[in-house]
């Protein structure tokens, strides 16, 4: 046994001796480069190792398994040394030891997307030529089965619940992040690697909970056409190893050529590349809600230093979180003036003091496109909404939306976030007073919102409304606070009632947490 350890040792380091360079397909930068397909660049792997215990972290920082052990297979592109893949993995578990580790048998099937870097010597000289350091995520889809106690009191006397795959709630999405150390010998037939990564999920199958687990794994990657990547490695090293030997010339006296006259030139006039810029006005307080003042945005993009007309020109706004919002596009030059509503594509309407960003791109002539060295040229702007009072009833009831009042985690507090976060929280509710007061003899009904993250109606009765209770009654004092008539405000908790995005729609979750205040004039107004 230790011979042929000796030899399997000896074998690698011949090898990495004779090709002396890193092996597997990668440019040494971080974007990949354009290439046709090819089928060298194709991969498999495959391995195994222990899985740290599994824990449920909102059932408390307990672990609910004993150690565990995974196996994976996958298999995939290398795209100028990024790893392109698709990989399957199972896990399995045994019973938790503790009293309150409740799981018997646990196992994930995961199928799932993965995305790695290779960081070779290509790109940080100073790594070893024989190390390549591989960071990746990865997402997918977790198929549970397990056997569990529903209690401490159920393992207790035995009673055991099964999860089978395919059962309802048994299947949800998961995340991973990973980082690998690569060995290679300037072969791709058999990379060797070691890994780490660690996984979460949320389980709805014993009724709901945010799972997470490390793996520690070893694994083989192959290119079954490797062999042709080698043999292009080797030319390319032999030919770099080759010198060209040539005879000394004799050494000859030059003579002295005539010094040419230089013709005197006439200057010449810069020529200054093109350049896009955006004015918008008004860039701050846009209130786009039908009360006659900034209810439209001009845009008006800047291009000069053109010689010929764009071919294309594009506008976008991108809301908070840098999603498209609106869009307007066309051929030819750039209008003088865009007028917008505050509106989305889709109609929906800015929240209040959001901050929006408008982008503009005009695709440009060859020519101009010489001079501004690309073919594309942007610029971007902000623009900030104010406090909208949108009508309800003509001249009777209003309503203000706004997600700019930020509190600690789980709490109606403001203990824990940011110095910027409490000047925005004061900044949001002076102009809401200023504006309610406006508006003369008036009742305010205060109501807070929650995102329902696991769209269950016990999450909303047990955690979001008592929660959005308490902020709602917190804001209710701030107004007191700034002047307004007590008796005159009422708050109430909505948990995840009226949600603005769906369950579905997570990129646009943010919008589902969010305060409204319901201003109705009194019947003497």
């Amino acid at each position: 046994m230790h011979f042929r350890a000796v030899l399997v040792c000896a074998l690698f380091m011949f090898t990495g001796a004779f090709f002396c360079t890193s092996a597997e397909p990668d440019n040494g930068k971080f974007l990949p480069t354009a290439e046709p397909f090819v089928t060298n660049h194709i991969y498999f792997e495959l391995g195994g190792g222990l899985n740290l215990p599994l824990k449920f972290y909102t059932q408390g920082n307990v672990a609910m398994t004993d150690y565990g052990t995974n196996f994976f297979a996958g298999a995939g592109y290398n795209l100028s040394g990024w790893l392109l893949g698709l990989e399957f993995t199972h896990d399995q578990w045994g019973e938790g030891k503790g009293s309150y580790a409740l799981m018997k048998n646990f196992k994930n099937n995961i199928t799932e997307v993965r995305i790695r870097k290779i960081i070779s010597k290509k790109t940080w000289d100073w790594l070893p030529s024989w190390l390549e350091i591989v960071p990746g995520l990865g997402s997918g889809i977790n198929f549970i089965t397990t056997d569990y106690y529903p209690s401490r009191h159920a393992k207790e006397t035995g009673r055991v619940k099964s999860i089978s795959l395919f059962s309802e709630g048994a299947s949800c999405l998961v995340y991973d992040a990973s980082l690998e150390f690569t060995a290679n010998f300037g072969t791709d037939m058999l990379i060797p690697f070691a890994g780490i990564d660690y996984n979460a999920f949320y389980d709805t199958s014993i009724g709901g909970g945010i799972a997470g687990f490390g793996r520690v794994y070893l694994g083989l990657r192959a290119y079954p056409l490797g062999a042709v990547n080698d043999i292009k490695r080797l030319r390319e090293k032999r030919k770099n190893k080759k010198v060209v030997v040539t005879e000394p010339m004799p050494e000859v006296t030059p003579e002295p050529e005539p010094i040419p006259e230089v013709p005197v030139q006439a200057p010449v006039e810069e020529v200054l590349p093109p350049e896009l810029a955006i004015l918008i006005s008004p860039q701050q307080d846009f209130t786009p809600d039908g009360d006659g003042i900034f209810d439209t945005a001009n845009i008006r993009p800047q291009l000069s230093h053109v010689t010929e007309p764009v071919s294309s020109w594009k506008v976008e706004i991108l809301d908070p979180q840098k999603h498209t919002f609106k869009t307007w596009s066309g051929t030819g030059n750039l209008p003088d003036s865009i007028s917008w509503d505050g509106t989305s594509d889709n109609g929906e309407l800015v929240f209040s003091r959001n901050v929006y960003t408008v982008q503009v791109s005009a695709t440009l002539s060859e020519k101009d496109a010489a001079l501004a060295g690309a073919s594309v040229i942007t610029a971007s702007s902000q623009i900030t909404a104010g406090i909208l009072m949108i009508e309800i009833i003509p001249d009777k009831q209003w309503k203000i939306i706004v997600n700019t009042i930020h509190f600690d985690p789980d709490r109606a507090t403001f203990n824990k976030i940011s110095p910027e976060q409490q000047k925005e929280n004061n900044d949001t509710l002076d102009s809401i007073v200023r504006q309610i007061k406006q508006h003369g003899s008036v009742s305010i009904l205060v109501e807070g919102y929650a995102n329902n993250v696991t769209n269950t109606a016990r999450e909303d009765r047990e955690e979001l409304i008592p929660l959005s209770t308490l902020r709602a009654d917190t804001i209710l004092e701030l107004l007191v606070e700034r002047g307004l008539n007590q008796s005159a405000i009422s708050a109430k908790g909505m948990g995840g009632a009226n949600p603005i995005a769906a369950w579905k729609d997570h990129d646009n979750w943010w919008k589902n947490r969010r305060v409204e205040f319901i201003v109705t004039k009194g019947d003497n107004e």
